[in-house]
């Protein structure tokens, strides 16, 4: 067809303004779904990268702790074996005959069986001579006639080569039969002989029922390996006897104890399948604890996480298609812009939780659609010792722990429920399934116990928790503003009381605030105008009674109040920074008075976590001594568990450059916290001090006795001095003497009291 002009017209004209907007249309629609197949497969590569790395972490964290629980079992036998060798060291045993006559008799078998009855893991403790034959036997008492020269464990340590320790593969004991997995020490004569060794017995059984106690996953296996390969415990399936195939065992070896971070385990290593595993040593044994998991089964569940996804792209793809078709480019690209910046504004980049504008906007939404009717609770969070790993581990350990515990969260929170991060560390969660503040109490504790897990950021294990405020709307408050503002008021009142708990806000929290922020100005007034002082609490030796030293004890005598109990003023002198020159002054003052007292005496300061936090406590130890001239071998720094795991690695080191100086470490309140072996053998701690909680009861409690037994032999054992603090009775100090405590501290002996009259008894301790 010609029109007027001549020009040739029909419904292909690609030139007419309807043709060129459907052809662009086509072509937008075209490259959107290109783009979504694309982001589609870049976020399923993603989901199995970050899958992959999820269960690669949570292998490394099983392994980890299974490591040290298999440590702590394999310590308890190396305990009981440096305690005999020490005992025939200390007799100056030189012969065979010297120790047969020293070693095989039922005293000996009674102590053995006294050492291993609180250990149900240990089958026997048996103490060997140099030709192989039992001159002890924990399980029997006569000692049976058995010889065992041929174990391997006897053939790699007779001949005095490589090192003292051997962990041998299981094999059935002699005598009863079981399947046990042995750890032998040698010892020889003062010039060098091998004399004979001790035998711990551990059964394989323990191990394995330890590990069943996991859950592993469909096709998760723990295993508990020997550098050279041989299999001493697995689970699930029994690991029996291990296979003695030289090449199996070096195939093994090789895969497990591979240089990569989480080795590939090849089919035929632990058992027929193709494996990840996590590998972590078992202190300084020759085995380690591996986890692992099917590469199968991992496959498995990446692509039940990924289907949703493509079927979601899918569908989204058909959908653009519809659309496109339908609706006008202009239209659809004006609508897109206005969702995803309003999307933008709303969401925490960090997080991915709603940010405090949408949080704000969405309560204030759900406050009007109820009406004031039926209740809802908010609950204000508040990250403890956030700021701490911020400054020690930097801010990209901040920001893995903000994620970390952002995802904790967000599980936690129901569909009916909401959460946001209103910035820096805090939270809120708006929980709108509850009728009375006694369920909300309930999800805050929930709430406040997933969060107390350890976190593992690299190599740093963090407990960090969180304090909570409550609210209900609409009794406390009916808009967003006011809501928000009495929360925080019942935050502060958590984190006042001791933090890692929540509190329902109550009227009376404004006055309580008022009255805080009324102690942080009196405190100041208080160091300005010097209304510290220090008491002194005799430390005095268990079997003497002769004063060893004293404790310097903060006290504030406030003008109108009397004297204010430290507990109530410390907390708030660390979280106003006033601990700093608090804690300075204390050390000079208590290096100055110490150098009036007889040069044998010491004196104890205690130390926050604060002052640890950029070698401030260094620095300020350093300029007491030097200032006062007090020798450094006369001041004991005392800690707490609290600051080894409140400020970690800055202790660490801080404690190190105290040992160096000759400076002692008093571990305070020791087995009330975070108790471990571990800081014990890693630290330079030279006391502990057993908290007045276990003394409170000596007299009177298996379960306390038992406890300060313990902690006794732990420290005798270890070579450090222990202190029983709280003693205040007769009874106890006599107790806690015959135990063998070496120092005691409480008003039995001797109140505190000021610089004047510690002086004065020490020279009454002198005469």
């Amino acid at each position: 067809m010609e029109t007027p002009n001549g020009r040739e017209t029909g419904p292909l004209d690609a030139n007419r303004p309807g043709a060129r907007g459907s052809l662009w249309l086509a072509f937008v629609a075209a490259t959107l779904i290109v783009c979504v197949i694309c982001a589609a497969t870049l976020l399923v590569r993603s989901l199995w990268q970050d899958g992959a790395a999820d269960r690669a972490r949570e292998l490394e964290n099983m392994a980890v702790t299974l490591s040290e629980q298999t440590a702590r079992a394999f310590q308890s036998v190396g305990l009981i074996q440096d305690d005999l060798i020490g005992h025939v060291r200390e007799k100056g045993i030189q012969t065979r005959i010297q120790l047969v006559d020293a070693m095989s008799t039922e005293d000996v078998h009674s102590r053995l069986r006294e050492k291993i009855s609180g250990l149900p893991f240990i089958d026997a403790i048996t103490v060997i001579d140099e030709t192989g034959q039992l001159l002890n036997f924990s399980r029997y008492w006569p000692i049976p006639n058995v010889n065992v020269s041929d174990r391997d464990y006897f053939l790699a340590l007779e001949g005095m080569r490589g090192p003292d320790i051997f962990l041998g593969e299981p094999v059935p004991n002699r005598g009863s039969g079981t399947v046990t997995i042995y750890l032998a020490k040698r010892f020889a004569n003062s010039s060098g002989r091998f004399l004979g060794l001790v035998l711990g017995a551990m059964e394989q059984s323990y191990f394995e029922r330890f590990y069943s106690g996991l859950r592993l996953g469909r096709d998760g296996m723990i295993a508990l390996i020997r550098s050279d390969g041989a299999l001493l415990a697995r689970h699930p399936g029994s690991a029996g006897q291990s296979p003695r195939d030289s090449a199996v065992r070096a195939r093994t070896a090789a895969a497990v104890f591979a240089t990569g971070q989480m080795p590939q385990l090849p089919a035929g290593t632990l058992d027929e399948k193709a494996r990840i595993a996590a590998v972590h040593r078992v202190g300084d044994l020759p085995v380690a604890v591996v986890v692992s998991e099917s590469i199968a089964a991992l496959d498995a569940l990446m692509w039940q996480r990924a289907t949703p996804l493509i079927v979601a792209a899918g569908l989204l793809c058909l959908t653009i298609a519809l659309v496109a078709w339908g609706v006008g480019r202009h239209l659809r690209d004006e609508r897109a812009f206005a969702v995803a910046q309003h999307g933008m504004a709303r969401i925490d980049v960090l997080t991915g939780l709603p940010n405090r504008l949408a949080f704000a906007e969405r309560l204030n939404a759900l406050l009007k659609a109820r009406g004031g009717g039926t209740p809802l609770a908010l609950l204000y969070l508040d990250l403890d010792y956030f700021k701490a790993v911020n400054d020690t581990l930097g801010h990209d350990a901040g920001d893995t722990m903000l994620i970390e515990l952002a995802e904790r969260i967000r599980a936690l929170v129901g569909p009916d429920d909401f959460a946001a991060r209103l910035g820096g560390d805090e939270f809120a969660v708006v929980v709108s399934g509850v009728n009375h503040e006694s369920e909300a109490a309930e999800f805050a504790q929930r709430l406040i116990h997933t969060l107390r897990s350890p976190l593992h950021l690299g190599l740093h294990r963090i407990v960090s928790g969180c304090s909570i405020g409550i609210v209900m709307a609409p009794r406390d408050g009916t808009g967003v503003a006011e809501l928000l503002k009495n929360a925080d008021l019942a935050l502060y009142r958590a984190k006042a009381d001791g933090r890692g708990i929540a509190r329902v806000f109550v009227e009376e929290m404004e006055r309580l605030v008022r009255e805080r922020r009324e102690m942080e100005v009196a405190l100041q007034t208080a160091w300005r105008e010097k209304q510290f002082f220090l008491l002194y609490q005799p430390i005095v030796e268990a079997e003497s009674g002769r004063v060893a030293g004293f404790e310097a004890l903060l006290r504030w005598q406030h003008p109108e109040r009397g004297l204010v109990n430290p507990t109530s003023f410390i907390p708030i002198a660390e979280e106003t920074g006033l601990i700093l020159p608090l804690g300075a002054w204390v050390l000079a003052e208590a290096c100055a008075a110490a150098t009036t007292w007889p040069e044998d005496l010491f004196v104890s300061v205690n130390l926050s976590p604060v002052q640890f936090r950029g070698a401030e406590a260094f620095r300020q130890v350093r300029n007491a001594l030097e200032s006062s001239g007090l020798a450094p071998s006369r001041l004991e720094v005392e800690i707490t568990e609290s600051t080894l795991l409140q400020e970690g690695p800055m202790v660490r080191a801080t404690l190190e450059q105290f040992s160096e100086e000759g400076i002692t470490v008093a571990l305070d309140d020791f087995g009330t916290g975070y108790s471990s072996l571990g800081y014990l053998r890693t630290l330079s701690i030279g006391r502990i001090k057993m908290d007045r909680s276990f003394i409170d009861q000596v007299e009177t409690s298996p379960q306390s006795l038992a406890i300060v037994r313990a902690v006794v032999g732990l420290a005798r054992t270890l070579g450090l001095r222990c202190t029983a603090e709280g003693v205040e009775t007769e009874g106890q100090r006599r107790l806690l003497t015959a135990e063998g405590c070496s120092h005691l501290q409480g008003y039995l002996l001797g109140r505190p009291g000021s610089a004047e009259e510690a002086l004065r008894r020490t020279r009454t301790s002198a005469a």
